[in-house]
């Protein structure tokens, strides 16, 4: 069992599926570390077709802060129900894999239990995964949690921003 876990979240089923191998991981007086790394631009990483306005107010900072906090307390909630330990949160801004590795040593992390979206090899050489990416940056352990096949149950993706894009 682990004492310091970093889980990179971002809203998406895989990383509530990680949120909850995470908490079976980690030992009663363990540290869980939520981190929501924004994109700048969000709107051009999920493929989102927005008017200027649009993505302007995307890009704002209100929204930006706002954005971290909604999906930083749906994490949250969500570990609650599964973890009693102590849980701290996290919100950056930037390249999530280079900030995710950053954060990990920084915060002592002794691992970095993280969502994927599975992608091929092919389609994570074209478009790079951030798991992908961790997994050869961080200097700590990296479990990479893949959504198993059956379909995500309701609770793991209502409250998923992204969820149709």
């Amino acid at each position: 069992m682990f004492t310091s876990l970093l889980v990179p979240v971002d809203g998406s089923a895989h990383a509530l599926k990680a949120l909850s191998i995470a908490a079976q991981l980690a030992s009663p007086e363990a540290t869980l570390h939520l981190l929501y790394v924004r994109e700048l631009l969000p709107h051009l990483h999920y493929g989102s077709l927005l008017s200027l306005q649009e993505a302007i107010e995307a890009s704002s900072p209100e929204t930006a802060e706002k954005d971290i906090q909604e999906v930083l307390e749906r994490a949250q909630t969500h570990l609650r129900e599964r973890f009693d330990g102590r849980i701290e949160t996290h919100g950056r801004h930037g390249d999530p894999a280079r900030i995710i590795a950053y954060e990990a040593e920084k915060l002592g992390a002794q691992v970095i239990v993280i969502g994927s979206r599975g992608l091929s090899d092919l389609s994570g050489m074209i478009m790079g995964s951030v798991s992908h990416k961790v997994s050869h940056i961080a200097t700590c352990m990296v479990i990479s949690v893949h959504e198993d096949e059956r379909e995500a149950l309701p609770e793991e993706v209502d409250d998923n921003p992204y969820q149709g894009l």
